[in-house]
């Protein structure tokens, strides 16, 4: 284990602790004077050796700054508390991942790693089948869902989803007699480009150009457009070359080795980073709130309560509703 961490790179635990210091890798390179896609990369280098900032403290003995520190008691306190879950409910080790359900079982950062894959968008838990059950749904399935679930014994315990501020009014009316509502953060749409590209010279991508550009979109159904696309239409904007895929955990690495283009959220992303790409936001603003439905009358307070908990440590909930 020495050995191993004697190969990690200074100037690479450096940068980690101006990441963690300012919460974001734009951030962190306008203060260290490096591109993003240089932090990206180093990050990525590092993934083989630690996971977390628990391999730092535990493996290094580095002293974080008091913002850093303040970071890792947040990963900790996460840490903890899905491990008292996985007590509970007698888990030992990490299940095979599927798009269908799984039990609880998170490993150190989980609640990043999931809105890292745009799981905030898509996370749906219920307890029909194993103690957690992860549904993986579009935000538009997710609304299609509430509008249309009258049964309560169907609705979910906890939702993690997005909509725009337009949309939230109406998610209101049909959801605040079953659910409490809290805002997450808000993230903004990008194109994810690579780093050499022409569109890199963008401060912010026109709508005309991103009308031809070959893009690759996750959706949960074929035919299925995308909120992102929607909006684009009703700008008068629409994509001419789009290839759809189900599963958004390979969206971003399937789009580079395709040639393609695709959307992610700013900063979702950055709790994930990729090497050789950068994220360039819209000429016009598309901003999503990413927000948690908390069902008022839930099944498993237990479980719910220490996840609610965790997402509060970590993102200082804003209640809407």
């Amino acid at each position: 284990m020495k050995a191993r961490s004697g190969r990690m790179r200074l100037e690479q635990l450096y940068i980690f602790q101006e990441i963690a210091e300012t919460g974001s890798i734009r951030k962190a390179s306008e203060r260290l004077f490096l591109s993003a896609q240089s932090i990206s990369k180093a990050m990525i280098q590092l993934e083989a050796e630690w996971n977390t900032t628990l391999y730092l403290r535990s493996r290094t003995g580095i002293q974080l700054t008091e913002a850093g520190e303040k970071a890792y008691l947040l990963i900790q306190k996460v840490i903890e508390d899905i491990a008292a879950l996985n007590a509970h409910f007698h888990v030992q080790e990490p299940p095979v991942q599927d798009d269908s359900q799984l039990p609880v079982f998170m490993s150190c950062c989980a609640v990043m790693e999931l809105i890292a894959f745009g799981a905030v968008n898509i996370l749906m838990v219920d307890y029909t089948n194993t103690p957690v059950q992860i549904d993986k749904k579009s935000s538009i399935e997710i609304r299609d869902f509430l509008f249309s679930t009258t049964n309560d014994s169907k609705m979910p315990d906890i939702i993690l989803t997005n909509e725009v501020s337009a949309k939230l009014p109406a998610l209101k009316k049909k959801t605040e007699k079953n659910y409490h509502c809290y805002f997450l953060f808000e993230d903004e749409l990008c194109l994810q480009i690579p780093q050499n590209d022409p569109l890199a010279e963008y401060d912010r991508i026109p709508l005309t150009v991103l009308e031809h550009l070959p893009m690759l979109l996750y959706t949960g159904t074929p035919s299925q457009k995308t909120e992102s696309e929607q909006i684009l239409m009703d700008w008068g904007h629409e994509l001419q070359n789009v290839s759809r895929i189900s599963n958004i955990e390979t969206c971003s690495q399937i789009a580079i080795n395709q040639h393609r283009y695709c959307f992610v959220g700013y900063p979702s992303v950055e709790f994930r980073p990729m090497a050789n790409v950068i994220y360039v936001p819209l000429e016009r603003s598309i901003a999503t709130n990413q927000i948690m439905l908390v069902k008022r009358r839930r099944k498993n307070r237990t479980v719910t309560n220490a996840f609610v908990n965790s997402m509060d440590d970590y993102f200082n909930l804003k209640k809407l509703w």
